[in-house]
This record gives C-alpha cells, sequence and structure tokens, in this order.
C-alpha cells in the first residue's frame, strides 16, 4: 500500500461542505497509553536525497527544492530528534500526477515536482485575488509560505516511513496521525515552523474553497480538506493562543471548537513525545 498525501487526479477529489470536525486526538493520545516496542540496536543511519532530472517545464520546481534545501531541512530536523531508521530514502522527481507519498514496498518517500508547482500556484494566486485578505499570515513571503506547506508534506510522508519501519501504535486512521506529526514537527519549530503551518492550514482552506460539495468522498482515508484546515488551525492556536486570535475566524475555526484547542495540542504533543521517546537516544526531546 502507498500513501498519498493527495489521491491521484484522476479520482474524484474529497470535497467538504461546512467544516467538517473530526475527533482525531485520540489518533495519537491514546496512543500515549502504549509502550513502543523495544528499539533495535542500529548505528548510526540517514536517509539519502536524490532529485531526479526534471521533465520539460518542472524545471523551475526543482530548482526552488534544491536551492531553498527542502528536503533537507526536513532530514535533518529529524536526525536532530531521533535516530533516523534504515531503509529510508528521499526523492524529489516528476510524476503523472501533483502529488507526494510515502511507498512502503521500496521505503521512499518522493514528491513530484507538479505538486511543488500545484502548491505555488495556489499560493501565489492567492497572493493575487481577494481571498489573500482572509489568510491567516498577511505577512510571509509568498515563496517561504510554499517553502512551509512543502516542508508539511515531507514531515507527513516521514510520519508514515516513521510508523512503518517503527511499527509505531496509534488509534485512529493513519492519514490522521500523519497529520499531527506534521503539526507536531512544525509547531515545535518556534515562529518560522509555526507561520509555515499557517499557510499549511490555508492551502487546505483554499482547496476546500473550491471544491464542488457534490464530489466529497467520506469514505476516503484522509480527512477533508476543510477538516485539516481547521485541524492545523485548531493545534497551532492552541499552542499560543495570545499569539494566533487570528486564526479564529468562525468560518474554518469556530470559537466553539478553538475553546477546546489547547488540550487538543497538549494531547496531541504528549502522544508523538511518548511515541519518540525511545528512539531519541539521547538528543534534545524538547518541543
Amino acid at each position: 500500500m502507498t500513501f498519498f498525501l493527495r489521491r491521484p487526479s484522476a479520482s474524484p477529489r474529497q470535497v467538504p461542505g461546512p467544516v467538517v470536525l473530526v475527533g482525531m486526538l485520540a489518533a495519537v493520545g491514546v496512543s500515549a497509553a502504549c509502550t513502543p516496542e523495544a528499539v533495535p540496536a542500529a548505528g548510526p543511519a540517514t536517509w539519502g536525497i536524490s532529485y531526479e532530472a526534471p521533465q520539460r517545464g518542472s524545471g523551475a520546481e526543482a530548482e526552488f527544492l534544491r536551492e531553498r534545501h527542502v528536503l533537507e531541512a526536513v532530514r535533518s530536523s529529524l536526525a536532530e530528534q531521533v535516530r533516523l531508521p534504515d531503509g529510508v530514502t528521499m526523492t524529489a522527481r516528476s510524476c503523472k500526477d501533483a502529488e507526494a507519498e510515502y511507498d512502503p514496498e521500496t521505503g521512499q518517500i518522493s514528491v513530484c515536482y507538479e505538486f511543488v508547482a500545484e502548491t505555488r500556484d495556489l499560493l501565489r494566486g492567492e497572493e493575487r485575488s481577494d481571498r489573500g485578505e482572509d489568510r491567516s499570515d498577511l505577512d510571509a513571503d509568498p515563496d517561504e509560505r510554499v517553502e512551509g506547506a512543502l516542508r508539511e508534506t515531507l514531515y507527513h510522508e516521514a510520519a508514515h516511513a516513521l510508523i512503518d519501519k517503527w511499527e509505531l501504535p496509534f488509534v485512529g486512521r493513519e492519514e490522521d496521525v500523519a497529520d499531527q506529526f506534521a503539526a507536531h514537527q512544525l509547531i515545535r519549530q518556534g515562529a518560522r515552523g509555526q507561520r509555515h503551518l499557517a499557510a499549511v492550514a490555508d492551502t487546505y482552506g483554499l482547496y476546500a474553497a473550491d471544491d464542488d460539495p457534490e464530489d466529497i468522498d467520506f469514505s476516503d482515508e484522509h480527512s477533508p480538506d476543510a477538516a485539516r484546515a481547521a485541524n492545523y488551525r485548531c493545534w497551532l492556536y492552541g499552542a499560543r493562543p495570545g499569539g494566533h486570535e487570528r486564526l479564529v475566524d468562525d468560518t474554518i475555526l469556530t470559537r466553539g471548537r478553538s475553546e477546546g484547542c489547547e488540550e487538543e495540542w497538549e494531547a496531541l504533543r504528549r502522544g508523538w513525545e511518548h511515541l519518540l521517546k525511545p528512539y531519541r537516544e539521547g538528543r534534545d526531546g524538547t518541543s
């Protein structure tokens, strides 16, 4: 089974109507009650990174990833926290569809240049539209916001890799747990990481705004775009309510949902810290 960040374009996209609020904290919070198995002995590991030659028209996207060291930054951040499992690689490549994925058969995390292009078009288009006035971080540079969205994508796929290689226990849907891991990673990085997560929430909000409610697929393994936007806003707000009041807009993140966001974030944080603890091997575990 291959884990996609987004389904191939040949399938109908999941599309919410009103914001769907799903109870996702159990996915990590409940798992904290489970003790991971003993970590097998292993030497220092790293994840190889490669950039395949882009097909015609994708050169700018390949250059964007290389110049901003997006893959390298995610790998370095993870390696500072835990002893990385063997057998995982990270690859940027041209694809038929705009997607990112983790393939457990090969251990490869891949991000497609077409996905980079889609993300850039979406967020740069927001800059030129009236909808840009509603975004969560008015001061962020457009390319910085794109980088943030791509980092979240890679953290999401890295979560699938860690769950696979370490056989991590969790409750709920793995896609929801991977979203939680991405939020955990970005929020713990401070102001810049939190700006990145705000950009991700905006990205899913934009997808949701363009969706046709009749096309929603409630059986899809991913939560609807509007729910993912609301969840990311909630966790970000919960981590620092005084600094993210703007995220509570009663459209994506309602006032009622926001009242429980501090508890949601704390449960998420504790859950992932518990799951990662056996793999830290003396590394700094602060969050």
